[in-house]
């Protein structure tokens, strides 16, 4: 499962029902179909049906941003891994850094939805990064240690080739540029080592994939690297061009 490659698009809180509708259908339009890829979008709470009913019988995923740990209850404003699968999600992000940063989100809250979304039968990406101050001051390592320890505690083996690890370094998101090639291979190698440290009778680790900045001129030199096993979209993901273009070097690189 690990050489599969994999590509989310994550739409965060942008774009409308009639953006959304004209999006899903461009790409349905002009993307190439591939065996060997995964492409998973993940777009607003409010459009997650809207997104399942038209990529119905294609190829592609619909994962949600968010879920919470409890399966019903007085959670005004959550929602469950059962709505989820209801409205035809087969994915769940958890972890992603702006919710760790303007959310408050802990790592056992995201252990928590990790938990329950495997359990009940979602696939789960969980993002890990560090700061501009942790990488400035040598605690990369650090962090992306403790949130990988914190957030795959009491995971099930059975339950790992289901997790996939975003890691998106937080100086870098929104800013056009990615990471240096040669610090993406550092944090992805450190990564894979970790996993293999935690799950060491594992012969099918989560799947490690990088986010930040992310588009069609730099994915080929980003997807080239060992242990990069595919991409998590932010802005690119919104122009139909550029993301089928990222989808086609994606796929042709396997």
């Amino acid at each position: 499962m690990k050489s599969r490659k994999i590509i989310f698009a994550n739409w965060k809180m942008n774009l409308d029902s009639r953006g959304i509708s004209n999006l899903v259908q461009d790409i349905l339009s002009e993307m190439k179909n591939f065996d060997n890829l995964d492409v998973i979008l993940s777009p607003p709470f409010p459009y997650l049906k809207l997104v399942s009913d038209l990529i119905r019988g294609s190829k592609l995923s619909l994962s949600s941003q968010n879920v919470f740990y409890e399966d019903v209850g007085s959670y005004t404003g959550e929602v469950s891994t059962n709505m989820l699968k209801d409205v035809g999600c087969d994915w769940v992000m958890m972890g992603h850094s702006e919710r760790r940063q303007h959310l408050l989100e802990t790592n056992e809250m995201i252990n928590k939805k990790i938990l329950a979304s495997t359990h009940n039968g979602l696939n789960a990406i969980l993002c890990v990064g560090e700061s501009f101050d942790e990488r400035r001051h040598n605690k990369t390592f650090v962090r992306i240690s403790d949130q990988l320890k914190r957030g795959l505690r009491d995971v099930k083996y059975d339950a790992l080739p289901c997790i996939v690890i975003g890691y998106e370094p937080i100086w870098v998101i929104g800013s056009g540029e990615p990471a240096r090639l040669k610090d993406i291979q550092e944090v992805h190698n450190f990564i894979s080592n970790e996993l293999d440290s935690m799950f060491p009778d594992s012969t099918n680790l989560p799947r490690i994939v990088y986010g930040g900045s992310v588009n069609n001129l730099n994915i080929n030199s980003i997807i080239s690297l060992k242990n990069v096993d595919g991409v998590l979209v932010g802005n690119a993901s919104m122009d139909c061009e550029v993301f089928c273009d990222i989808v086609l070097k994606v796929g042709d690189s396997t």
